[in-house]
């Protein structure tokens, strides 16, 4: 799989704090958009092994993180894309985006999950990333858009960084 960002140390951020709750894998998404949000309810039931945490594109965390991999906030929509922050807070922190963070995602979950990620990968990423965007360009017409990123319930929680108050 290809790295696409590493963290440029020159870059100055506040490095985030997890809490009690320990982190290799961030997920961050456009918590304004209904299929992201979707997609993210679907990852939360199948995240048996606690591997992935999630952040929306609007928090302040997304938003340093991000620009510590030469991501600007202005960019973000432009993108139409989910990031994934592999080994975050680590040497080998990396970047993936696009149809990688769907692959890799998969892989993560494990079971029959992992077998179709590892399926996944074998096609070529532009040809994955090609449908990604054609899915990611439509997202708003296929599951509608939200005026602020709706909260996840008490359960869920734990499993999402960088949320404040009632909206983000």
């Amino acid at each position: 799989m290809r790295e696409q960002n590493r963290p440029n140390p020159s870059r100055e951020r506040e490095r985030p704090s997890f809490g009690r709750h320990p982190m290799e894998n961030l997920l961050i998404y456009d918590g304004l958009c209904g299929f992201c949000n979707r997609s993210i309810r679907w990852l939360l039931r199948h995240d048996k092994f606690d591997r992935l945490r999630f952040a929306p594109q609007q928090s302040v965390l997304a938003e340093n993180i991000l620009a510590c991999h030469g991501i600007d906030r202005q960019a973000m929509p432009d993108s139409n894309s989910v990031y994934l922050v592999v080994h975050i807070n680590s040497p080998d922190e990396s970047l993936l985006l696009r149809s990688d963070v769907t692959v890799h995602a998969l892989l993560l979950l494990g079971g029959v999950w992992k077998a179709l990620g590892l399926c996944l990968q074998i096609i070529p990423r532009s040809l994955r990333d090609w449908v990604y965007t054609l899915i990611a360009r439509n997202r708003f017409r296929i599951a509608g858009r939200y005026e602020s990123c709706p909260l996840p319930t008490k359960e869920e929680r734990a499993k999402f960084v960088g949320l404040t108050g009632s909206s983000v």
